[in-house]
């Protein structure tokens, strides 16, 4: 077996095993992307409920603060009512109104306070249903990508099995040309050499159609053990069988 055979062997196995791995690293990206979203909205509501406890505590606090300011209120009411000349009177009632002043204030505030109180609550409420359903969609893409490894665990073995074979008369600086093309366009390593006229001695790489020199052609042509790479696309250039029994049959 030629090289050029033995590098055809190795692709045919090898694009297989990068599909297989590329289904596995989909579904491991897929399932990704949902956690991380589960994970941002988790955060949010985190965010949200921290928020929303804090700012019930400070309505507590304002409403403290008011039922002091009643009490107060009440205390100087009882004072006014027993005051024993007018400026003692005067000074109670410009008391009673300053802290009711302060009163009605804070009460506003507390009124603007519970409705973001409402506001929160609606809001956590509102991201009950979208938490279920990212935890669902997460759910169903682990069980998907369990279930992908399980499907090709034993043919990804194999196949892992019969790459290693098929690489092993391959020469290490070879394998490195076959890998990093391999890289480079998703496991389509090798291209054929597309026959445009042979007669004109035009020929091009199947896979990005840049043309050939007819000296690369008849290199493969006539030394089997060669490997050349496409000087566009750095795939390894081969000729098929029957191109090869077509110039056969010319000579």
């Amino acid at each position: 077996m030629s090289l050029l055979q033995q590098l055809l062997a190795l692709h045919k196995v090898d694009v297989q095993v990068r599909s297989l791995r590329s289904r596995l690293s989909q579904a491991d990206r897929y399932l990704a992307t949902q956690q991380r979203q589960l994970d941002e909205l988790t955060a949010q509501r985190t965010d949200v409920e921290t928020q929303h406890r804090q700012l019930k505590a400070h309505v507590g606090n304002m409403e403290v603060e008011a039922k002091g300011f009643t009490e107060r209120i009440e205390r100087l009411r009882k004072d006014l009512n027993q005051s024993g000349n007018t400026k003692q009177y005067n000074a109670i009632l410009q008391e009673m109104k300053q802290i009711e002043a302060q009163k009605d204030a804070l009460e506003e505030q507390t009124l603007a306070q519970l409705e973001r109180v409402d506001q929160m609550a609606k809001r956590l409420a509102d991201m009950e249903p979208l938490l279920a359903e990212r935890t669902k969609r997460r759910d169903e893409a682990q069980a998907e990508l369990s279930q992908r490894k399980a499907d090709s665990a034993d043919r990804l073995g194999e196949l892992d099995r019969e790459r290693a074979a098929a690489a092993a008369g391959v020469p290490a600086a070879t394998m490195s040309v076959f890998d990093e093309a391999a890289e480079i366009h998703e496991g389509e390593a090798m291209s054929e050499v597309e026959v445009i006229s042979a007669r004109h001695r035009e020929y091009a790489c199947s896979a990005c159609n840049t043309e050939i020199p007819f000296a690369v052609y008849a290199k493969l042509l006539g030394e089997s053990g060669n490997v050349v790479q496409c000087v566009s696309c750095h795939r390894i250039l081969f000729l098929s069988a029957e191109t090869e029994a077509t110039a056969a049959r010319k000579r």
